[in-house]
């Protein structure tokens, strides 16, 4: 089997308070404080996806994503992925196709 991977950008969703009701309980609101990390008008390169199960208080289990991202501060952080959406698959704003 053949795996291609291709890198892609990110930005931070505008409406994070919706990003953690549409994904409550399973989100903690940790991910939110973090998320000031990143400036919205920028896009973000992930630079790694990793799959992880999050158990919630009942001890259901939910299927989610976390990206590694540079932040604003020059450090990498791993973040929930429901707080992002899709930018494009270049850093150039005009090739982004939207």
């Amino acid at each position: 089997m053949i795996t291609q991977s291709t890198h892609f950008y990110v930005r931070i969703k505008p409406d994070l308070k919706k990003s953690f009701d549409d994904f409550f309980p399973h989100m903690s609101t940790h991910y939110i404080t973090t998320a000031k990390l990143f400036d919205k008008s920028k896009r973000y390169p992930v630079l790694a996806v990793e799959k992880v199960t999050v158990f919630t208080k009942e001890s259901s289990e939910v299927e989610s994503a976390r990206f590694l991202i540079p932040t604003e501060n020059g450090n990498f952080v791993w973040i929930q992925a429901e707080l992002f959406e899709f930018a494009g698959f270049s850093c150039d704003e005009e090739s982004q196709g939207e």
